[in-house]
C-alpha cells in the first residue's frame, strides 16, 4: 500500500473512508489503517469517500446513498464491471492512493485547451506513429478543478483521462484516427452476458490480454477501423471481430491519459479501470453491451498539434 501522501491532493488533510460491499476487502483496508464502512451499514456517504462495488446491486445502492447525501466528495470504482476480485480491488486502490489528483486535473485542463484549439494532431512515441483529426463540432470530455470545487461523485476514470466517445453509430464520429500503435495492455468490459457471443470469447480475450501484457502488440488503424492486431508472430484481428458485438472493429473512443504517477506500479495483467488513465493514449472498440468494450493502452505516446 502507498504512503497515501498523494490522496490528499484531492481530499486535503481531511479524513476519508473506504466503502464497499465486501467484508474481506474492507478488512484488508482496515489492516492498512484506513477508515472503512460497509455499504449495507450506512444511509449516507461520509464527507470524503472512495467506493468499491463488487456487484451491480452495490453499484445501485451507491447511487441511492449518494442521492441522499447533500455534502459529499466521492470516487466511485465499479469493480464488478471490470474484474470483481479482491486482488483487482486492492491493486486499483493502491494505484488510486498513489495518484496525484491535483496534477492530473491540471493536465486535463491543458489537454482540453489544446484539443479545443486545433483540429489535427500527430501521435508519436514508443514505436507508435499516427494522425488524429477532430470534427470541428466535437467536444472532448474532461474533468477540471471547477468540477470538484463543490459536492461530487465521479467514476475514478474521469479523474485521469480526456476523451471523445462515439456513442451513437448513426452519428458522425467526433474523431478520425490513422496509424500504428505499440500497445502495452488491454482492458475488457462486458456489462451483461450476451448469448450471441462465442462461448469461449472471454477466455480468448483473457489469453490475448495476458500475451499483450507480457510482450506488447502492434495495433494498425485505418480510417477509424482496426485492420490488424499483431502480437509476436500472430494476428488477432478475428478475436476482436468476434468479441466486439454490433459495433465491430470501428473505434468508439479516443482518450488521452494523464496519470503519470502510476507508471512504475502498473500491471497490465490486471483488468483494472485505473490502468486506462496511464499517461499516453488509448483507443477502444465495442459498446460493452452487444459485445465487449475493449481498450488498447499505449503509454508514453505524445499528442502534438499540427499547426
Amino acid at each position: 500500500m502507498s504512503s497515501m501522501s498523494n490522496i490528499h491532493t484531492l481530499f486535503g488533510p481531511e479524513d476519508f473512508w473506504i466503502l464497499a460491499d465486501s467484508h474481506k476487502f474492507l478488512n484488508a483496508c482496515g489492516n492498512q489503517g484506513l477508515n472503512i464502512l460497509h455499504l449495507s451499514e450506512t444511509e449516507t456517504l461520509p464527507r470524503n469517500s472512495i467506493i468499491f462495488s463488487f456487484s451491480d446491486s452495490a453499484a445501485k445502492r451507491t447511487l441511492e446513498i449518494a442521492k441522499a447525501t447533500p455534502e459529499k466528495r466521492s470516487i466511485f470504482c465499479a469493480t464488478q464491471v471490470f474484474e470483481p476480485s479482491h486482488h483487482c480491488a486492492n491493486y486499483s486502490l493502491n494505484l488510486l492512493l498513489n495518484s496525484d489528483f491535483e496534477k492530473a486535473l491540471k493536465r486535463q485542463r491543458f489537454i482540453l485547451n489544446m484539443l479545443n484549439s486545433h483540429n489535427s494532431f500527430s501521435i508519436r512515441g514508443k514505436g507508435s506513429c499516427g494522425h488524429l483529426t477532430l470534427n470541428p463540432q466535437a467536444k472532448p470530455y474532461a474533468l477540471i478543478d471547477e468540477d470538484i470545487s463543490n459536492n461530487f461523485i465521479y467514476s475514478v476514470a474521469e479523474f485521469f483521462e480526456v476523451h471523445y466517445a462515439h456513442i451513437t453509430p448513426q452519428a458522425p464520429c467526433p474523431f478520425n484516427f490513422n496509424g500504428k500503435l505499440r500497445i502495452s495492455g488491454l482492458l475488457t468490459v462486458l456489462r451483461r452476458a450476451n448469448p450471441l457471443l462465442p462461448e469461449n470469447i472471454k477466455s480468448r480475450l483473457q489469453q490475448l490480454s495476458n500475451t499483450v501484457a507480457k510482450g506488447g502488440g502492434l495495433l494498425t488503424i485505418e480510417e477509424n477501423k482496426i485492420t490488424s492486431l499483431q502480437v509476436g508472430n500472430s494476428e488477432h484481428i478475428e478475436t476482436l471481430k468476434l468479441a466486439s458485438g454490433i459495433r465491430g472493429i470501428e473505434l468508439t473512443e479516443f482518450a488521452i491519459g494523464v496519470n503519470e504517477e502510476i507508471a512504475p506500479l502498473i500491471d497490465y495483467k490486471v483488468n483494472s479501470q485505473l490502468n486506462e488513465g496511464i499517461d499516453g493514449i488509448h483507443l477502444a472498440i465495442g459498446d460493452g453491451s452487444s459485445g465487449f468494450h475493449i481498450d488498447f493502452l499505449s503509454p508514453a505516446v505524445r499528442v502534438t498539434p499540427i499547426v
